[in-house]
């Protein structure tokens, strides 16, 4: 993360938040701002890192639907092969 390259030699995907926080957090050494500014581009930086709130989030969805279904999940349809007993 610190080379600023990602996997395939271009920018990293979290790259930009990094850079926004590097800055936001030389102009609160300067005295220009309060530390606090810097909190929700630092709740940024460290999501695009581990996706935390959007696992949260899906997994919210995931019991929503199971809720709904009873208990059942939902059947995933079947893609490029057909299935034994769907053959009449």
């Amino acid at each position: 993360m610190s080379s600023g390259f990602g996997l395939t030699g271009g920018k990293s995907r979290c790259y930009n938040l990094w850079v926004d926080l590097a800055q936001c957090e030389s102009e609160f050494k300067s005295g220009a701002i309060e530390r606090s500014a810097c909190q929700t581009i630092l709740a940024d930086f460290v999501e695009c890192l581990d996706h935390k709130r959007e696992r949260a989030r899906l997994e919210e969805i995931r019991e929503e639907i199971l809720r709904k279904n009873n208990g059942v999940p939902p059947r995933r349809p079947q893609r490029g092969l057909i299935a034994l007993n769907q053959i009449e």
